[in-house]
């Protein structure tokens, strides 16, 4: 098939919005503290997104019956809000009640509130019935009316003082329009605007975006209100569209038969989801179009998914970081393999015991991984095997080391029994703020420069270049982790604690990048090259550095290696250590020097 130009324009404002945000990481966040008593419950679905759902059920989080009836040890009111009677009867019924209420919500709840209480009509322009309407009207007391539009003005009673307010993910036409005709019957009525700003910007984005393109696509659930009505104004405009749910109910065939196609996603609908349906789209028409490139693409993912790619990374970094010691090493293959074979394991081993999360932060590989778990386990269980053999071959100074950061890492995720762990503050290590970069970075530096530097003789060697080889390989995998889950940050998706991005948020986490790399130019500069502690090789290794910035820019450009795919990016970050492998070969054949065994 001749290849024909297919293009997605994605909308800036597409996913999940503040409040969802906020709420979905608040009832996570009561999930992983230790002190919220168990079990965790949401009153009612925590969102209008039933795979969202599903996942949160994987760590535990139900939804009680919206009655409040139900018992929860902690119940979690979701964005939408609730009646003031509503919240009464879960403080009655729970141990620990925490309010997740949108602040755009609880901004129309005090409006109403000051107002019915000075006597007020008070008109909620929104759907009957909705959570977010009915937790309105409670506070509007008996002086509250829902009206949907302009056809249900003319049945409010009669009344001197009124306020129209909307609710939070209305039609701003819509809400416009029933203002209009709420102030031709009450001309002293006083309008709230209370469009959240970013329903607003998503439906007027929406609306432009459906003008520009030959179709839209619309993700999100089919029971969440605002997600239909920016299918409704997609429609409105006569481009055709399409409503889904997930990447399977896409009419792909339809589709492609589009060359330029808007997407856009509700307020309720997580960045994975929007990215599978990207992927499935772009998948399909590359395949029909240009096989070779569909095959390589495949065939890379493979390799990231099932981590195998990291773990050469690993590899190849440890090379690089045997160059920068001066003495010649014996059994390097050996070194390389330990690493190899350790990070493989352990990226399986934490990945099979987090597998029910692995969907809000990396959720190709989770489908991956479901779909071959019991394989992936069993290379886990044999990489670690390997490691601590091929450790011991090379030495009991290197086998206590590998041994040591192996049950570490097996123990990073493990959960302590829930009243040990209210005692002590944090549930498992991976809970400690901050600690992914930090040991990640420490567990990578080991391999890359100690294992090499104690192989065989059980020395470390010149201190000067073990220190700028182990604050060198540190320092990558440090801005490694810290720019993949900074990705991961901004491509709106739920990160953990345990991350410094997830810690800091986004702006912070930019500065501490840019820190990082300046850092490592610094350590290979100074301790290295300036200082000559460590071989020449330290000039190459310098090609890091720009590598780690392009990494950064490119992950920003909006291009294919963005958070759009999640493989790629990865793959595009941890080139940054082959490259240094590549280096350390090109010195090698440069200097006429050692095998690589």
């Amino acid at each position: 098939m001749a290849r024909r130009k297919f293009q997605i324009v994605l909308a800036e404002t597409a996913g999940f919005c503040m409040g969802v945000r906020r709420a979905v990481k608040m009832v996570l966040d009561a999930a992983d503290e230790p002190s919220h008593p168990a079990p965790i419950k949401t009153h009612g679905p925590l969102i209008h997104n039933r795979q969202v759902l599903q996942v949160l059920e994987k760590r535990g989080i139900t939804s009680m019956e919206e009655s409040g009836s139900d018992h929860a040890g902690t119940v979690v009111i979701r964005a939408h809000g609730l009646s003031r009677e509503g919240q009464e009867e879960l403080r009655s019924h729970s141990e620990q009640v925490l309010d997740a209420t949108c602040p755009h919500v609880r901004r129309v709840q005090s409006i109403l509130d000051r107002y019915a209480h000075q006597g007020y009509l008070c008109i909620v322009v929104g759907d009957a019935g909705h959570a977010e309407v009915e937790g309105l009207l409670s506070y509007a007391r008996p002086q509250g009316y829902v009206v949907s539009g302009v056809e249900d003005v003319d049945g409010l009673p009669p009344a001197e003082k009124v306020i129209v307010v909307a609710q939070t993910t209305q039609d701003e036409e819509l809400f416009r329009r029933t203002v209009q005709k709420v102030r031709q019957r009450y001309p002293a009525c006083l309008a709230f605007e209370t469009i959240c700003g970013s329903t607003g910007r998503r439906q007027a984005e929406a609306r432009k975006l459906a003008r520009q393109v030959d179709a839209m696509i619309v993700v999100g659930g089919f029971h969440s209100a605002n997600t239909r009505r920016l299918a409704d104004i997609c429609v409105a405009t006569g481009t055709p569209t399409f409503h889904v749910e997930t990447e399977r109910q896409l009419d792909v065939e339809q589709i492609l038969r589009y060359r330029r196609v808007g997407l856009t996603a509700g307020a309720s609908t997580p960045n994975w989801m929007i990215r599978k349906v990207i992927r499935r789209l772009e998948d399909e028409h590359q395949r029909r179009t240009a096989l070779p490139g569909y095959l390589a693409r495949t065939f890379l993912r493979g390799l990231v998914n099932a981590n195998v790619y990291v773990a050469g990374g690993a590899a190849a970094l440890t090379f690089a970081a045997s160059r920068l010691l001066p003495r010649p090493l014996p059994a390097l293959g050996l070194c390389m393999g330990v690493s190899f074979f350790f990070v493989l394991a352990q990226q399986l081993l934490n990945q099979f015991v987090g597998r029910e999360s692995l969907y809000l932060s990396e959720p190709d590989r989770a489908d991956f991984f479901m779909a071959n778990e019991r394989a992936l386990l069993a290379l886990g269980i044999a990489s670690s095997f390997l490691s601590l053999f091929l450790a011991f071959v090379l030495g009991w100074r290197v086998f206590v080391l590998v041994f040591v950061g192996s049950i570490g890492g097996l123990l990073y995720r493990f959960r302590l029994p829930r009243p040990l762990a209210a005692r002590i503050g944090v549930g498992s290590m991976e809970q400690l703020p901050g600690s992914k970069e930090l040991f990640v970075g420490l567990a990578w530096a080991s391999l890359a420069a100690l294992v090499p530097a104690l192989a065989g003789t059980g020395s470390v060697g010149p201190l000067g270049a073990v220190a700028v080889a182990f604050g060198a390989s540190f320092l990558m995998v440090f801005e490694r982790t810290l720019l993949l889950d900074l990705r991961d940050v901004e491509a709106d998706q739920i990160v953990g604690r345990e991350t410094l991005a997830g810690l800091l948020g986004g702006p912070a986490a930019r500065w501490l990048f840019f820190a990082v790399v300046a850092a490592l130019a610094v350590v290979i500069g100074a301790g290295g090259c300036a200082a000559g502690w460590t071989t020449p090789f330290c000039y190459l290794l310098l090609l890091s550095v720009p590598y780690a910035l392009g990494s950064y820019a490119m992950l920003h450009s909006g291009g294919p290696a963005t958070g759009r795919e999640g493989a790629l990016a990865e793959a595009l970050v941890d080139g940054q250590f082959y490259l240094a492998g590549l280096a350390g070969l090109l010195w090698t054949w440069m200097r006429g020097t050692a095998s690589l065994i």
